[in-house]
C-alpha cells in the first residue's frame, strides 16, 4: 500500500489540517445563507407586509441571528464602561488587531468569535508544515554531507548522488513557497474577516440590543417606562429581548419619544443597573436602519467576499492530493478511502465542536 510511508502520513494530516481550516469559512456562509432564506420564506409567508414583517421578532430577523453567530454574545456585556465612566461612548470601540482587551483594568477576550475560530483551526497546518519544513532542512543537510545518505536516497547509486541534493533543494525552494503562499493567503481572510466586523453595524446593533436585554432581563423599577413598552409589544412571555418585536414601527416610536425626552432632561441618561453598566442607549435612533436593507447587504456583501476565498482553498489541496497520488501509484482505492476517512473525520469534529459550544 505504502511506498513512502512517512510522506504519506504527511500528507494526510496536511490535507486533515487544511479541511479543518475551511470550516469556519463553510459555516459561515452556511448560516448567512440560512438565515437568509429565513428572512426570505418570512417575507413569503407574510405575504410581503411590511407591516407583518417588522412585527416578527428579534429572533426570527437576518440582523439579530447573524450578530449573535459572529460574535460572543456572552462576552458583551465586559466591554461596557462603568457608569462613573468619562467616556463619551457606552461600551469600548471594536478593536480588530488585537486578541485581548483592557476594559476597566482588566484583559478579557476580543469577541470577535468567527475570527478567533479560524485562527485557531489553522494553527495546526502552520505547526505542522513549520515542523515538517525544518525536518526536510535537516535531511537536506544531511544528503550534503553525508555520502551514505546519499547513496541510500539515490536508485542508481554514485552516478545519481550529484543531483540528489540538487533535486532535494528545489523540492525545499517548493515546499517554502507553498507555506509562504499559504501564511499570506490566510493573513487576506484574516483581514477580510475584520471587516465583517469593522466595516458593517452589526457592533452597534449587538451592543444596544445587550442593553436593552440588561434593562429588560433585570426590570427594576426606575426603568419601567422603558422595559413597560418593550414588554407592551411582545406576543410571547418575556424573558430576553430576542422575544420583543422591537422593529415595530410603534414601538420604535415610543421608545424615540422617552429617549429624546431623558436626554433633554439630562445630556448623559444613564439607566440604572445592577452591575453599575453605562448604559444610554445612545445607538436607539439607528435601529431602524440597524435592520435596513443597506445594513444587511453589507453583512452578506462581505459574507461573500469571505467565502470566495475557499476557491483557492482547493487549489492548496490539489498539490498534496497530487503527490499522494503519485506516491501511491495505482493504489487510487487507498486514496479514496484516505480522502473519505478525513472528510468523516472532520465532519465529525465539526459537530462535536457544534455540539460543545451549544
Amino acid at each position: 500500500m505504502f511506498q513512502n510511508f512517512e510522506l504519506e502520513i504527511f500528507i494526510m494530516i496536511l490535507l486533515l489540517l487544511i479541511i479543518i481550516s475551511m470550516i469556519p469559512l463553510i459555516e459561515l456562509k452556511y448560516h448567512n445563507d440560512l438565515y437568509e432564506n429565513i428572512e426570505t420564506f418570512n417575507k413569503y409567508c407574510l405575504n410581503n407586509d411590511i407591516k407583518l414583517i417588522n412585527e416578527l421578532d428579534v429572533k426570527d430577523t437576518y440582523m439579530w441571528n447573524m450578530s449573535s453567530y459572529i460574535y460572543d454574545v456572552n462576552n458583551l456585556s465586559n466591554f461596557f464602561y462603568k457608569k462613573n465612566s468619562i467616556e463619551p461612548n457606552d461600551y469600548i470601540g471594536l478593536n480588530r488587531n488585537v486578541s485581548k482587551i483592557q476594559v476597566n483594568n482588566d484583559y478579557i477576550d476580543n469577541i470577535m468569535k468567527i475570527y478567533n475560530y479560524y485562527l485557531y483551526m489553522s494553527l495546526g497546518f502552520f505547526i505542522v508544515i513549520i515542523l515538517f519544513f525544518i525536518s526536510q532542512v535537516y535531511t537536506l543537510t544531511g544528503i550534503t554531507e553525508n555520502s551514505e545518505f546519499k547513496y541510500c536516497m539515490s536508485s542508481t547509486g554514485s552516478s545519481g548522488d550529484a543531483n540528489i541534493a540538487e533535486i532535494f533543494r528545489y523540492y525545499i525552494y517548493v515546499l517554502f513557497i507553498y507555506g509562504v503562499l499559504f501564511i499570506i493567503f490566510f493573513s487576506l481572510i484574516l483581514k477580510k474577516l475584520t471587516e465583517l466586523y469593522a466595516d458593517t453595524d452589526t457592533y452597534e446593533y449587538m451592543m444596544l440590543m445587550k442593553e436593552l436585554d440588561i434593562l429588560l432581563k433585570e426590570n427594576i423599577p426606575a426603568n419601567a417606562v422603558i422595559t413597560n413598552i418593550l414588554k407592551k409589544y411582545s406576543k410571547n412571555k418575556i424573558n430576553s429581548i430576542e422575544h420583543v418585536a422591537i422593529n415595530n414601527k410603534a414601538i420604535l416610536n415610543e421608545l424615540l419619544n422617552v429617549y429624546k425626552k431623558d436626554k433633554d432632561k439630562n445630556l448623559l441618561v444613564k439607566y440604572d443597573n445592577n452591575n453599575k453598566y453605562k448604559i444610554t442607549l445612545q445607538n436607539i435612533e439607528k435601529m431602524e436602519y440597524y435592520n435596513s436593507e443597506e445594513s444587511k447587504n453589507k453583512v452578506k456583501n462581505k459574507v461573500n467576499d469571505i467565502f470566495q476565498f475557499i476557491y483557492i482553498y482547493i487549489i492548496f489541496l490539489i498539490v498534496p492530493i497530487y503527490i499522494l497520488s503519485i506516491s501511491l501509484k495505482g493504489n487510487y482505492i487507498y486514496l479514496l478511502f484516505t480522502i473519505m476517512v478525513i472528510i468523516i473525520f472532520s465532519i465529525s469534529i465539526y459537530n462535536i465542536y457544534n455540539t460543545l459550544q451549544n
